[in-house]
Protein backbone atom coordinates (compact mmCIF):
# COMPACT_ATOMS: atom_id res chain seq x y z
CA UNK A 1 0.00 0.00 0.00
CA UNK A 2 2.86 2.38 0.81
CA UNK A 3 4.32 1.77 -2.64
CA UNK A 4 1.01 2.72 -4.29
CA UNK A 5 0.71 5.82 -2.11
CA UNK A 6 4.25 6.93 -2.97
CA UNK A 7 3.57 6.34 -6.64
CA UNK A 8 0.39 8.46 -6.51
CA UNK A 9 2.27 11.21 -4.67
CA UNK A 10 5.02 11.10 -7.32
CA UNK A 11 2.48 11.45 -10.13
CA UNK A 12 0.81 14.34 -8.31
CA UNK A 13 4.13 16.16 -8.02
CA UNK A 14 5.03 15.60 -11.68
CA UNK A 15 1.64 16.29 -13.25
CA UNK A 16 0.23 19.04 -11.02
CA UNK A 17 2.82 20.73 -8.85
CA UNK A 18 5.84 20.93 -11.17
CA UNK A 19 4.01 22.47 -14.18
CA UNK A 20 2.34 24.99 -11.85
CA UNK A 21 5.71 26.03 -10.45
CA UNK A 22 7.14 26.37 -13.95
CA UNK A 23 4.24 28.50 -15.14
CA UNK A 24 4.76 30.86 -12.20
CA UNK A 25 8.53 31.04 -12.63
CA UNK A 26 10.08 34.18 -14.09
CA UNK A 27 11.28 32.27 -17.16
CA UNK A 28 7.75 31.50 -18.23
CA UNK A 29 5.87 34.72 -17.57
CA UNK A 30 5.74 37.34 -20.34
CA UNK A 31 8.07 40.30 -19.98
CA UNK A 32 6.46 43.24 -18.14
CA UNK A 33 5.59 46.31 -20.17
CA UNK A 34 8.46 48.43 -18.99
CA UNK A 35 11.15 45.75 -19.32
CA UNK A 36 13.26 45.57 -22.45
CA UNK A 37 15.08 42.61 -23.90
CA UNK A 38 18.83 42.27 -23.96
CA UNK A 39 19.20 42.40 -27.75
CA UNK A 40 19.91 45.43 -29.92
CA UNK A 41 16.42 45.42 -31.47
CA UNK A 42 13.40 45.71 -29.16
CA UNK A 43 9.85 45.02 -30.32
CA UNK A 44 6.81 46.69 -28.79
CA UNK A 45 4.14 43.99 -28.95
CA UNK A 46 0.48 44.64 -28.16
CA UNK A 47 -0.90 41.48 -26.50
CA UNK A 48 -4.54 41.55 -27.62
CA UNK A 49 -5.52 38.94 -25.03
CA UNK A 50 -4.03 40.77 -22.03
CA UNK A 51 -4.59 44.18 -23.63
CA UNK A 52 -1.15 45.55 -22.82
CA UNK A 53 2.13 46.33 -24.52
CA UNK A 54 5.08 44.03 -23.89
CA UNK A 55 8.61 45.01 -24.86
CA UNK A 56 10.93 42.16 -25.79
CA UNK A 57 14.02 41.36 -27.79
CA UNK A 58 13.30 40.60 -31.44
CA UNK A 59 14.58 37.02 -31.53
CA UNK A 60 12.65 36.05 -28.39
CA UNK A 61 9.51 37.47 -29.96
CA UNK A 62 10.11 35.47 -33.15
CA UNK A 63 10.27 32.24 -31.13
CA UNK A 64 6.78 32.90 -29.79
CA UNK A 65 5.53 33.67 -33.30
CA UNK A 66 6.92 30.47 -34.84
CA UNK A 67 5.42 28.47 -31.96
CA UNK A 68 2.01 30.03 -32.64
CA UNK A 69 2.03 30.06 -36.44
CA UNK A 70 3.52 26.66 -37.38
CA UNK A 71 3.15 23.15 -35.88
CA UNK A 72 6.22 22.51 -33.72
CA UNK A 73 6.39 18.93 -35.01
CA UNK A 74 7.39 20.22 -38.47
CA UNK A 75 10.89 19.70 -39.83
CA UNK A 76 13.50 22.15 -38.50
CA UNK A 77 14.20 23.64 -41.94
CA UNK A 78 10.50 24.47 -42.30
CA UNK A 79 10.55 26.10 -38.85
CA UNK A 80 13.60 28.09 -39.91
CA UNK A 81 11.78 29.27 -43.04
CA UNK A 82 8.86 30.36 -40.86
CA UNK A 83 11.27 32.15 -38.50
CA UNK A 84 12.81 34.17 -41.36
CA UNK A 85 9.34 35.01 -42.72
CA UNK A 86 8.15 36.09 -39.26
CA UNK A 87 11.26 38.20 -38.69
CA UNK A 88 10.86 39.82 -42.10
CA UNK A 89 7.23 40.69 -41.37
CA UNK A 90 8.17 42.13 -37.97
CA UNK A 91 11.14 44.20 -39.14
CA UNK A 92 8.98 45.66 -41.90
CA UNK A 93 6.69 47.08 -39.21
CA UNK A 94 9.21 48.21 -36.61
CA UNK A 95 8.85 51.96 -36.12
CA UNK A 96 12.51 52.12 -35.07
CA UNK A 97 13.45 50.90 -38.56
CA UNK A 98 11.06 53.11 -40.48
CA UNK A 99 8.01 50.85 -40.40
CA UNK A 100 4.47 52.06 -39.84
CA UNK A 101 3.87 49.93 -36.75
CA UNK A 102 0.48 48.41 -35.94
CA UNK A 103 -2.39 50.43 -37.42
CA UNK A 104 -4.87 49.12 -34.84
CA UNK A 105 -2.55 49.98 -31.94
CA UNK A 106 -0.44 53.03 -32.94
CA UNK A 107 1.70 52.85 -29.80
CA UNK A 108 2.90 49.33 -30.72
CA UNK A 109 5.05 47.91 -33.51
CA UNK A 110 2.91 44.84 -33.91
CA UNK A 111 0.03 42.97 -32.25
CA UNK A 112 -0.70 39.32 -31.46
CA UNK A 113 -4.03 39.17 -33.30
CA UNK A 114 -3.41 36.82 -36.27
CA UNK A 115 -6.27 38.38 -38.22
CA UNK A 116 -4.41 41.68 -38.18
CA UNK A 117 -0.69 41.02 -37.66
CA UNK A 118 0.75 37.63 -36.69
CA UNK A 119 0.04 35.21 -33.86
CA UNK A 120 2.33 35.01 -30.82
CA UNK A 121 2.18 32.81 -27.72
CA UNK A 122 3.93 33.44 -24.39
CA UNK A 123 5.71 30.54 -22.70
CA UNK A 124 2.98 29.89 -20.12
CA UNK A 125 0.44 29.33 -22.92
CA UNK A 126 2.84 27.00 -24.76
CA UNK A 127 3.40 24.97 -21.60
CA UNK A 128 -0.34 24.43 -21.26
CA UNK A 129 -0.71 23.56 -24.96
CA UNK A 130 2.25 21.20 -25.22
CA UNK A 131 2.48 19.80 -21.70
CA UNK A 132 5.69 19.59 -19.68
CA UNK A 133 7.57 17.09 -21.86
CA UNK A 134 6.36 18.63 -25.11
CA UNK A 135 7.30 22.10 -23.91
CA UNK A 136 10.95 21.28 -23.36
CA UNK A 137 11.15 19.29 -26.57
CA UNK A 138 9.44 21.82 -28.83
CA UNK A 139 10.74 25.04 -27.28
CA UNK A 140 14.31 23.84 -27.71
CA UNK A 141 13.59 22.89 -31.32
CA UNK A 142 11.99 26.25 -32.15
CA UNK A 143 14.68 28.20 -30.29
CA UNK A 144 17.34 26.44 -32.32
CA UNK A 145 15.52 27.20 -35.58
CA UNK A 146 15.31 30.89 -34.67
CA UNK A 147 18.90 31.17 -33.43
CA UNK A 148 20.28 29.46 -36.52
CA UNK A 149 18.58 32.11 -38.68
CA UNK A 150 19.23 35.03 -36.30
CA UNK A 151 19.02 38.38 -38.08
CA UNK A 152 18.06 36.96 -41.49
CA UNK A 153 15.26 38.59 -43.50
CA UNK A 154 13.83 38.28 -47.01
CA UNK A 155 14.31 41.11 -49.52
CA UNK A 156 13.37 41.78 -53.14
CA UNK A 157 15.70 44.16 -54.99
CA UNK A 158 16.91 45.52 -51.68
CA UNK A 159 13.47 46.06 -50.15
CA UNK A 160 11.89 44.08 -47.31
CA UNK A 161 9.06 41.92 -48.64
CA UNK A 162 5.63 41.22 -47.20
CA UNK A 163 6.07 37.45 -46.62
CA UNK A 164 2.47 36.27 -46.64
CA UNK A 165 1.87 32.57 -46.08
CA UNK A 166 -0.92 30.06 -45.71
CA UNK A 167 -1.46 26.51 -44.49
CA UNK A 168 -1.94 24.41 -47.63
CA UNK A 169 -2.00 25.48 -51.28
CA UNK A 170 -3.43 22.25 -52.64
CA UNK A 171 -0.67 21.76 -55.20
CA UNK A 172 -0.08 25.25 -56.56
CA UNK A 173 0.07 28.70 -54.98
CA UNK A 174 -1.71 31.82 -56.24
CA UNK A 175 -0.64 35.04 -57.93
CA UNK A 176 -1.25 37.94 -55.55
CA UNK A 177 -3.54 39.80 -57.97
CA UNK A 178 -5.89 36.83 -58.22
CA UNK A 179 -6.66 37.21 -54.51
CA UNK A 180 -5.92 40.85 -53.54
CA UNK A 181 -5.90 42.70 -56.90
CA UNK A 182 -2.37 44.15 -56.60
CA UNK A 183 0.35 42.38 -58.58
CA UNK A 184 3.41 41.75 -56.41
CA UNK A 185 6.47 40.52 -58.36
CA UNK A 186 7.68 38.07 -55.69
CA UNK A 187 4.21 36.61 -55.02
CA UNK A 188 3.91 34.46 -58.15
CA UNK A 189 2.09 31.17 -58.58
CA UNK A 190 4.42 28.18 -58.11
CA UNK A 191 3.96 24.41 -57.88
CA UNK A 192 3.84 23.06 -54.33
CA UNK A 193 4.44 19.32 -54.51
CA UNK A 194 4.63 17.93 -51.00
CA UNK A 195 1.42 18.79 -49.18
CA UNK A 196 -0.67 15.64 -49.05
CA UNK A 197 0.17 15.12 -45.36
CA UNK A 198 -1.87 18.23 -44.53
CA UNK A 199 -5.11 17.37 -42.66
CA UNK A 200 -6.82 20.11 -44.70
CA UNK A 201 -5.55 18.97 -48.09
CA UNK A 202 -9.14 18.06 -49.04
CA UNK A 203 -12.43 18.48 -47.22
CA UNK A 204 -16.07 18.02 -48.18
CA UNK A 205 -18.99 19.86 -46.63
CA UNK A 206 -22.63 19.05 -47.30
CA UNK A 207 -25.11 21.94 -47.34
CA UNK A 208 -28.90 21.54 -47.71
CA UNK A 209 -29.94 23.21 -50.94
CA UNK A 210 -32.48 25.43 -49.22
CA UNK A 211 -29.80 26.69 -46.81
CA UNK A 212 -27.39 27.21 -49.71
CA UNK A 213 -29.90 29.39 -51.57
CA UNK A 214 -30.95 31.19 -48.38
CA UNK A 215 -27.38 32.24 -47.56
CA UNK A 216 -26.83 33.55 -51.07
CA UNK A 217 -30.08 35.54 -50.97
CA UNK A 218 -29.04 37.06 -47.65
CA UNK A 219 -25.84 38.26 -49.35
CA UNK A 220 -27.44 39.14 -52.71
CA UNK A 221 -31.16 39.93 -52.23
CA UNK A 222 -31.80 40.22 -55.99
CA UNK A 223 -30.19 36.89 -56.91
CA UNK A 224 -32.33 34.58 -59.05
CA UNK A 225 -31.72 31.02 -57.92
CA UNK A 226 -34.11 28.10 -57.45
CA UNK A 227 -33.73 24.56 -56.21
CA UNK A 228 -35.10 23.08 -59.43
CA UNK A 229 -32.67 24.94 -61.73
CA UNK A 230 -29.63 24.90 -59.45
CA UNK A 231 -27.50 22.46 -61.47
CA UNK A 232 -27.58 24.64 -64.57
CA UNK A 233 -27.31 27.90 -62.62
CA UNK A 234 -23.77 27.40 -61.27
CA UNK A 235 -20.84 27.80 -63.67
CA UNK A 236 -17.20 28.81 -63.33
CA UNK A 237 -16.48 32.01 -65.26
CA UNK A 238 -12.72 32.30 -64.66
CA UNK A 239 -10.01 30.17 -63.10
CA UNK A 240 -6.88 31.58 -61.51
CA UNK A 241 -3.40 30.43 -62.52
CA UNK A 242 -3.23 28.48 -59.26
CA UNK A 243 -6.31 26.46 -60.25
CA UNK A 244 -8.77 28.22 -57.96
CA UNK A 245 -12.10 29.79 -58.80
CA UNK A 246 -11.64 33.48 -59.49
CA UNK A 247 -15.18 34.23 -60.67
CA UNK A 248 -18.28 32.04 -60.62
CA UNK A 249 -21.80 32.54 -61.98
CA UNK A 250 -24.61 31.90 -59.51
CA UNK A 251 -27.91 32.36 -61.31
CA UNK A 252 -27.97 35.95 -62.58
CA UNK A 253 -24.92 36.96 -60.49
CA UNK A 254 -21.19 36.73 -61.22
CA UNK A 255 -19.32 36.77 -57.91
CA UNK A 256 -15.77 36.28 -56.72
CA UNK A 257 -14.63 32.89 -55.56
CA UNK A 258 -13.27 34.58 -52.42
CA UNK A 259 -16.79 35.80 -51.62
CA UNK A 260 -18.22 32.29 -51.95
CA UNK A 261 -15.48 31.03 -49.65
CA UNK A 262 -16.35 33.69 -47.06
CA UNK A 263 -20.12 33.14 -47.24
CA UNK A 264 -19.92 29.39 -46.70
CA UNK A 265 -16.77 29.26 -44.58
CA UNK A 266 -14.88 27.13 -47.10
CA UNK A 267 -11.22 26.18 -46.64
CA UNK A 268 -10.19 27.69 -49.97
CA UNK A 269 -11.42 28.94 -53.35
CA UNK A 270 -10.22 25.72 -54.99
CA UNK A 271 -13.53 23.91 -54.79
CA UNK A 272 -15.81 21.65 -56.80
CA UNK A 273 -19.44 20.76 -56.14
CA UNK A 274 -21.91 17.94 -56.60
CA UNK A 275 -25.65 18.48 -56.40
CA UNK A 276 -28.08 15.74 -55.44
CA UNK A 277 -31.79 15.92 -54.67
CA UNK A 278 -31.59 17.70 -51.32
CA UNK A 279 -28.03 18.93 -50.80
CA UNK A 280 -24.94 20.35 -52.45
CA UNK A 281 -21.61 18.77 -51.53
CA UNK A 282 -18.66 21.14 -51.85
CA UNK A 283 -15.15 19.66 -51.85
CA UNK A 284 -12.24 22.03 -51.25
CA UNK A 285 -8.57 21.46 -51.97
CA UNK A 286 -6.07 23.34 -49.81
CA UNK A 287 -6.53 25.67 -46.85
CA UNK A 288 -6.03 29.43 -46.81
CA UNK A 289 -5.70 32.21 -49.38
CA UNK A 290 -2.99 30.34 -51.31
CA UNK A 291 -0.53 33.25 -51.73
CA UNK A 292 3.14 33.02 -50.75
CA UNK A 293 4.62 30.20 -48.70
CA UNK A 294 2.60 27.05 -48.10
CA UNK A 295 3.44 25.86 -44.59
CA UNK A 296 2.70 22.20 -45.30
CA UNK A 297 4.51 22.58 -48.61
CA UNK A 298 7.51 23.97 -46.72
CA UNK A 299 7.43 21.01 -44.35
CA UNK A 300 7.18 18.65 -47.32
CA UNK A 301 10.14 20.30 -49.04
CA UNK A 302 12.16 20.01 -45.82
CA UNK A 303 11.29 16.32 -45.56
CA UNK A 304 12.61 15.93 -49.10
CA UNK A 305 15.94 17.58 -48.37
CA UNK A 306 15.43 21.32 -49.02
CA UNK A 307 16.92 23.86 -46.62
CA UNK A 308 15.14 26.97 -45.38
CA UNK A 309 16.69 29.27 -48.02
CA UNK A 310 15.62 26.95 -50.84
CA UNK A 311 12.11 26.81 -49.40
CA UNK A 312 11.83 30.60 -49.17
CA UNK A 313 13.27 31.22 -52.62
CA UNK A 314 10.84 28.68 -54.07
CA UNK A 315 7.73 30.32 -52.64
CA UNK A 316 8.88 33.95 -52.95
CA UNK A 317 10.05 34.50 -56.52
CA UNK A 318 13.35 36.32 -57.13
CA UNK A 319 14.08 37.15 -53.48
CA UNK A 320 17.34 37.27 -51.49
CA UNK A 321 18.08 36.26 -47.92
CA UNK A 322 19.92 39.17 -46.27
CA UNK A 323 21.37 39.84 -42.85
CA UNK A 324 20.10 42.72 -40.74
CA UNK A 325 22.83 45.31 -40.09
Amino acid sequence: MKTVAYFILFLFLIIIILPAVLVKSCDIISLPEEEKGEGDIVVKVYDHMQKRIIKMELEEYIKGVVAAEMPAAFEKEALKAQAVAARTYTVGRLTTMGGAGCSSHPEADICTDPTHCQAWYPKDVLLKRWGLIGYYRYWKKISTAVEETRGLIITYKGNIIDPVFHSTSGGKTENSEDVWQNRVPYLRSVVSKYETHSPKFTETVSIPIQDFIKKLKEEYPDIELTKEALKDAINVVEWSEGGRIKYIRLGNKVVKGTDVRRIFGLNSTNFRWKIDRESIDITTIGYGHGVGMSQYGADGMAKNGSNFAEILKHYYTGVDIDKLP
